[in-house]
């Protein structure tokens, strides 16, 4: 969805200091409390998309709304993309106030008659919400800075990049942790014994309490967390386990990791087969002396869109399964 021509906002933020008593000691006077009073922004990653700037004297509210000129933004209105460098303002025309809720509209500086409703919403210290009235995605989260500090609007977007910018997000130590303790007991499978797996299998439901965890409190940030996530999922008992670990394959690729494809295929792959439907990839076998990949619909993905995917092909897949049958027969001398 694309949100252009977006309105004025606030240029410079007037503190109102309160009436102090004028007392022998010359004590400075305080300035009043300010609820919704300052200069608000919006950063995609480490760069200011919209600067909100708020006067608060009583109940009368003024300021501005400065943000790029054109942009777009997808279904959920958290990735940016398009971003022009150009920047147009909004004057606040009017306003009204209850409780942690400002209700306020704004005139476009290019376009007087060019309204557009706004609701700004304390949520915490210093933190509050942004929604566009009317306008189909969630409220953007805004901070304010701290006083006598500026805030600029960025103009060097470039052309052909999503934001937030996630290449340059952190990866967590936690889940790298988690992941790693995930894929250590997997490096032998032909040595694991049915009670080593039953150890494994209560190890991976801790690891994937971990893994929730970290999702519900907003852990997790780059590519590779998500990665790293669909494949503890992966390895979980359930189909939502199998489906949820797709998901997080999805924010993978879509943050920039395309390693995470593989996961994605496989993921799916797995959930078909525990709903009782075909796999569609391939990505499947079976344990024991068949190593089969039934059932598998081999004519739904052509070879050419398992190559995108970094699938093997269904000639591939033939060595591979005869690969899987030679691992499995016993040993010489064994039975």
């Amino acid at each position: 969805m694309t949100f252009i021509g977006v309105r004025r906002w606030f240029s410079r933020i007037a503190f109102v200091l309160g009436t102090a008593l004028m007392v022998a000691s010359c004590t400075k006077p305080e300035p009043t409390p300010q609820k919704f009073g300052g200069t608000w922004t919006l950063s995609l990653g480490d760069r200011v998309f919209l600067v909100l700037e708020v006067t608060e004297n009583g109940d009368k509210i003024g300021g501005d709304l400065t943000h790029p000129e054109h942009f777009q933004i997808d279904g959920a209105g958290s990735l940016f993309s398009k971003i022009s460098p150009n920047v147009v303002s909004e004057t606040i025309t009017s306003a009204s106030i209850k409780e942690d809720l400002l209700r306020f509209s704004t005139a476009s500086s290019k376009d007087p008659s060019d309204i557009t409703n706004y609701e700004l919403a304390i949520t915490g210290k210093d933190r509050a919400s942004l929604k566009i009235v009317d306008v189909p995605f969630e409220a953007w989260p805004i901070a304010r800075v701290p006083s006598g500090e500026n805030a600029t609007v960025f103009t060097g977007w470039e052309a052909g990049k999503i934001y937030p910018d996630s290449a340059s997000a952190v990866s967590s130590p936690e889940m790298q942790k988690i992941y790693e303790e995930d894929q250590k007991p997997r490096q032998n499978p032909a040595e694991l014994t049915p009670a080593r797996w039953a150890v494994i299998d209560r190890e991976d439901s801790e690891r994937r309490k971990q893994t929730a965890r970290l999702l519900a409190e907003g852990q997790l940030h780059s590519g590779e967390d998500f990665t790293r996530a669909a494949f503890v999922f992966q390895h979980g008992s359930t189909p939502d386990d199998y489906l949820l670990a797709h998901t997080l394959a999805m924010v993978a690729v879509a943050k920039g990791d395309r390693t995470a494809l593989w996961i994605g295929t496989a993921t799916l792959d797995r959930y078909l087969h525990s709903i009782a439907k075909p796999q569609i990839y391939g990505t499947q076998f079976k344990t024991g002396p068949d190593a089969s990949q039934e059932p598998f619909d081999r004519k739904l993905i052509s070879d050419s869109l398992r190559r995108e995917l970094g699938v093997p092909s269904i000639a591939a897949q033939k060595d591979q399964q005869k690969f899987f049958l030679e691992q499995s027969k016993p040993a010489p001398g064994k039975p």
